[in-house]
């Protein structure tokens, strides 16, 4: 079943999240990670308490709670502002150790789905069918919020796929990601750093912008979690509510990619935040479905 239909519609965009890799079998999973061999923080009880990686052993062991690193974080910066200078700079230390890690623990997951596409031992999944349907459209555009290599992954799922795709936090491939929180959360100054738009790997992009222009938006597998709230609130605030922006003549068409029951309430949650509380302008005055990837068999 086509999800995506070419109406010659002049502005699409379709964003990319970790649940695109996971459906195609990638483990991009933080936990995954965490329970990995490059896992950097081995020990729970090698650490002090007040550091971060005895932070983040103590939640990576709470199997009842989602192991979110960029969530961590900023929780960690706001329980964390008294420490002293020293520990500030241990800090930093095993941020950058942290992403150095993280970097090759993906750079293997990338490898492993690549050998098993030469052995073609992937059955077509709904991310490659959705890529495929979206890339039939006119004047279209591919943001990805993952760190693999999208581009790559699009031309072995996609013979003469050619499309560029814009990656909003850097990527393995040009040793250039970005780990951490967004702008709108309020942590310590001594914890600057942990903000996204402070790496200085951070360039500009036209998300913003082309969400705004937009007449057909795909989001596929992006939670829209707190730490990524910058780029969408404007554009959330606006759709929900009877300020139209002028250029549209009808509704803007909406549709989101998420797992199952469990993801769908995750995603309305966040969208009452990016509405101000006014999920109910969403349905009211645009064309907004939230489809669950788990009802739906493809091979």
């Amino acid at each position: 079943m086509d999800y995506i239909q070419n109406n010659n519609i002049s502005n699409s965009i379709l964003i990319i999240g970790n649940g695109f890799d996971l459906d195609l079998g990638i483990k991009t999973k933080y936990i995954d990670f965490a329970n990995s061999e490059y896992w950097p923080f081995k020990e729970r009880f090698s650490f002090e308490e007040n550091t971060l990686p005895y932070f983040l052993n103590s939640h990576k062991n709470k199997v009842e709670t989602w192991f979110d690193l960029e969530e961590l974080l900023a929780i960690f910066a706001r329980d964390n502002s008294i420490l002293s200078k020293e520990k500030i700079n241990d800090t930093m230390r095993d941020f950058e150790i942290l992403k150095k890690k993280l970097k090759e623990y993906l750079e293997k997951q990338e490898e492993v789905f690549f050998e098993e596409m030469k052995e073609n031992t992937q059955t077509k999944k709904m991310s490659h069918s959705i890529l495929q349907d979206f890339l039939e459209m006119q004047n279209s555009k591919i943001y990805t919020f993952n760190y693999t290599n999208t581009q790559k992954i699009a031309k072995n799922l996609i013979l003469g796929f050619k499309d560029n795709v814009t990656h909003i936090h850097g990527s393995i491939k040009e040793n250039n990601i970005i780990l951490g929180t967004g702008d709108q959360r309020d942590i310590p100054d001594p914890f600057f750093q942990f903000y996204k738009s402070a790496s200085p790997n951070y360039s500009s992009n036209n998300l913003v912008e082309d969400l705004n222009n937009a007449d057909e938006i795909y989001i596929f597998g992006h939670s829209l979690g707190r730490n990524d709230h910058d780029y969408f609130s404007d554009f959330f605030k606006k759709a929900s509510s009877n300020n139209k922006i002028p250029q549209y003549s009808k509704k803007i068409k909406i549709r989101i990619f998420t797992y199952d029951n469990n993801s769908e309430i995750d995603i309305k949650k966040q969208l009452m935040a990016l509405t101000n509380r006014h999920l109910i302008g969403l349905y009211a005055h645009c064309d907004f479905k939230i489809i669950k990837t788990s009802m739906n068999n493809h091979s």
